[in-house]
């Protein structure tokens, strides 16, 4: 049942919807999330190999399972989700530096699935790049 202000478009779920009104910010929420949980995962993890037999450590090693858990699965989420993101980025990146113009011609689908991908931002450089080779019809 949905509530009041939410409609059902296309079966999707709030979390779905929501992730997708993020676009353009995307990149950045998996970087921040992924490294944020990836230090955690660290932090327990250390705790639990080294500290939990020290006298004044011992009484977090519960709080540092439970976080390990936690930070394992988040990251498990999110670090895939940052590398496609910065695949998209590098692919960018590369096709910016071809001097070749029948190269650029041949792989501008390529720049512009990464740049649509990517969002706002990425999509305006990869725009003014083209129109300032030329390429943008």
């Amino acid at each position: 049942m949905a509530r009041v202000g939410e409609t059902m478009t296309e079966g999707k779920s709030f979390l779905s919807r929501s992730w997708e009104a993020q676009h353009g910010k995307q990149f950045g929420i998996t970087a921040t999330v992924a490294g944020a949980s990836g230090f955690l995962l660290l932090a327990c993890l250390y705790q639990i190999l080294f500290l939990q037999d020290h006298s004044e450590w011992k009484e977090f090693t519960g709080f540092a399972i439970t976080g390990l858990v936690a930070s394992a699965a988040i990251f498990l989420i999110a670090f895939p989700e940052f590398l496609r993101f910065k695949g998209f980025a590098a692919t960018l990146e590369e096709l910016m530096e071809i001097n070749s113009t029948a190269e650029l011609r041949r792989r501008r689908i390529e720049g512009d699935q990464a740049a649509d991908a990517l969002g706002a931002g990425h999509q305006e450089r990869w725009n003014e790049f083209l129109e300032s080779r030329n390429l943008r019809r």
